[in-house]
């Protein structure tokens, strides 16, 4: 007899009510060491804005360079074909969205140490917050602190 292989299970496609993004709590604010883009707004990113975005920040950074994706498009939305009239229940899953609340930081560089004649503001954060649907803003994060209270001991 043949041995059994497991075969994991596809994955199920639920469809879901549109319903509200909730905001994030006031007592866990999402910071990250480095520098990140931060929603300023919520609003519904699709899964082709994420990978556009993937692919400009691959490209600006090269294959060394590592940044984080925090927003995943796993909330499905969905849309009756065209010329179909209202009624007869709810029509298909037409794309994937992710639900950003106003505060998620959604791409995210890690770096502890400010690069020295580093500008944080660089070119590939631009256009990644061009390409979002909502107002984005630019957030850079260090683990330096005034009155050389980062600067070890003496």
């Amino acid at each position: 007899m043949p041995p059994i292989r497991f075969k994991p299970p596809l994955p199920v496609r639920f469809k879901v009510p549109k319903g509200k993004i909730l905001p994030l709590p006031q007592n866990q604010p999402d910071i990250q060491l480095g520098k990140s883009i931060v929603a300023t707004r919520p609003h519904r990113v699709s899964a082709d804005q994420i990978e556009y975005a993937r692919k400009i920040l691959r490209r600006y950074m090269g294959r060394k360079g590592d940044f984080l994706i925090n927003v995943h498009a796993t909330y499905a939305v969905t849309k009756k074909p065209e010329g179909v009239k209202m009624g007869q229940g709810k029509g298909n899953i037409d794309r994937f969205v992710a639900r950003v609340p106003a505060g998620r930081v959604m791409f995210h560089v890690p770096s502890l140490n400010p690069l020295a004649g580093f500008s944080p503001n660089f070119a590939a954060f631009r256009e990644v917050a061009h390409l979002m649907p909502m107002a984005c803003k630019f957030r850079v994060q260090n683990n330096t602190f005034p009155d050389n209270l980062s600067s070890g001991r003496r």
